[in-house]
């Protein structure tokens, strides 16, 4: 039983260690098309996660409830950002010597939307990138932290790594997004305890913030 947990401990941080480095050669190196390089490296990361996590879904955790928070959950998050940038706008607006760079770190997040066309972007990150992401990030990585551990302790252990991976960009904008999500997907996977409506909620809010309706 120990030796399990201890092959199991690393493979996950193994796991994990990976993640950063596909990170920082996707937004750092750069040394590929942004979208495809995003697409192996969620697709890696959900085929590990199968392997070695399942089961991943609970018995008949997909049935229309799920669907419909995984939609809903979407929309909040996405109205939710709108807040958000209306916020920084505004306090850029009282304290313009604070967030001199907000429209700049924006556009950095957008920046890679014209290397493909809309359409294939948006399909890309409806699947594989924002199904990969949650697969592993919440399926795996939390579920396995709150098998360890406790729900609290995996949820924060979670939320802090997957801000983390995004810390090499330097960009404050998309680390504060990814501490944002982090903490709605983690929150709303420890609430509801299944994959299906933080799968449907990425994939949907994903290509909804970066294609059909980008804020900034």
């Amino acid at each position: 039983m120990r030796a399990d947990l201890k092959r199991s401990n690393k493979i996950v941080w193994t796991s994990i260690f990976l993640a950063f480095v596909l990170w920082y050669i996707m937004f750092v190196l750069r040394p590929l098309n942004f979208w495809l390089m995003m697409s192996f490296s969620t697709s890696l990361l959900a085929v590990i996660s199968y392997c070695f996590g399942r089961p991943l879904f609970r018995s008949g955790e997909l049935n229309w409830r799920n669907i419909l928070i995984g939609v809903a959950s979407a929309g909040v998050l996405y109205a939710l950002f709108w807040i958000g940038n209306k916020t920084l706008i505004l306090a850029s607006q009282i304290f313009p010597g604070v967030l001199t760079n907000r429209l700049e770190n924006i556009n950095d997040v957008y920046a890679n939307r014209g290397s493909l066309s809309p359409a294939l972007v948006g399909v890309l990150l409806f699947f594989p990138i924002g199904f990969g992401e949650e697969i592993f990030w919440r399926g795996f990585i939390q579920r396995h932290f709150s098998k360890r551990w406790n729900n609290p302790a995996a949820f924060i252990l979670t939320t802090f790594l997957y801000t983390c991976v995004h810390l090499p960009t330097g960009n404050p904008v998309l680390i504060l997004a990814a501490l944002s999500v982090g903490l709605f997907w983690g929150g709303l996977y420890w609430y509801t305890g299944a994959l299906v409506p933080v799968l449907i909620s990425h994939m949907l809010w994903d290509p909804m913030i970066f294609v059909v309706w980008p804020i900034k």
